[in-house]
């Protein structure tokens, strides 16, 4: 009896190995980003995220505010400097906005690919969206621009939309440690889009000021970062050199970390609005439209940035 409870036992470890070796992978998110990329330096390093997640498909970027074009051509160039199928994701341009300093945009002067576009951001936006009905994240790292001409223009249903996962808005404190909520750049540069993405009744997974605005990249970290993330080192220092401060801010790299890590801060689920000077304003009593980043641990953050990007 022992001799054959025995011999059930090794059967029984040779069926479980095979099937555990078998067990399905999980299936990428696909998401389309829409950025500001140019300005700030931080969503270049939220696209360098983007790119070490394999629990993302991108399908495409597009680009809002100010020189569209020149911010298509910083985000088609970052693809390509990363090699591989990233040279083939299409980059739209959105509608030009009013002028904003783009330092940044030196870097792709004259660049071109075949996945380049120099305008129609808000179709492929509606196309995507379209053709995969509720299944694509959109991750917002500037103003809603596009997203609102998406819903409005684009008569896309909520409901094609999985979700918004964006960076802005503040719930409980500005931009310094300390100072009461404040509208963040991104809300604040066109607050009727913001207004009308949050009423959109999407889901809205936010990464505001509580939870970005100290996340500091040290010295140390962006020394790894221009050494350890292979192809992408190169232009990320060099755009970093253009952006021509010392420590970036890693505002939109909370948004995707957020997207693939949800554990990565802790998060309420609040029903957040936003007014006319675009404060996002959170009303008790009602219904939540959004899960709001509230706090987190820098140190813990970074260790999962530089973890993904430069290992």
């Amino acid at each position: 009896m022992a001799l054959f409870l025995r011999l059930l036992a090794v059967l029984a470890a040779a069926i479980a190995v095979p099937a555990a070796l078998s067990s399905p992978v999980p299936t990428p998110i696909p998401i389309v980003v829409d950025t500001d990329i140019g300005t700030d330096i931080d969503d270049a390093f939220a696209l360098a995220l983007i790119l070490k997640c394999p629990e993302l498909q991108l399908l495409g970027v597009t680009t809002v505010s100010g020189d569209t074009q020149a911010r298509a051509r910083i985000a088609a160039k970052f693809l390509w400097s990363a090699g591989g199928r990233w040279r083939n994701v299409p980059v739209y341009a959105g509608s030009p906005g009013p002028t904003q300093r783009l330092d940044q945009g030196r870097w792709a002067e004259g660049f071109s690919s075949p996945a380049l576009h120099l305008d129609g951001a808000v179709p492929f936006l509606e196309q995507t969206f379209r053709e995969r009905p509720g299944k694509v994240t959109l991750v917002a790292l500037g103003e809603l621009t596009n997203v609102a001409s998406v819903l409005r223009e684009g008569g896309v249903p909520a409901r094609q939309i999985r979700q918004i996962v964006l960076m802005g808005g503040a719930i409980r404190r500005g931009y310094r440690q300390g100072s009461p909520p404040e509208p963040e750049w991104n809300i604040r540069l066109n607050p009727a889009a913001a207004g009308a993405v949050f009423s959109s009744g999407i889901p809205i997974v936010m990464a505001p000021l509580d939870v970005t605005a100290m996340l500091q990249f040290d010295a140390a970290g962006r020394k790894r970062a221009f050494e350890r993330a292979g192809d992408l080192a190169k232009p990320l220092e060099e755009l970093y050199r253009l952006w021509g401060m010392e420590t970036p801010t890693l505002f939109d790299p909370m948004a995707v970390a957020m997207l693939v890590n949800p554990e990565i801060c802790r998060t309420e689920r609040l029903s957040v609005w936003v007014d006319r000077q675009g404060m996002t304003q959170v009303r008790e009593g009602q219904l939540p439209n959004t899960v709001a980043g509230v706090s987190v641990d820098p140190a813990a953050f970074l260790a999962f940035y530089l973890g993904r990007v430069a290992p």
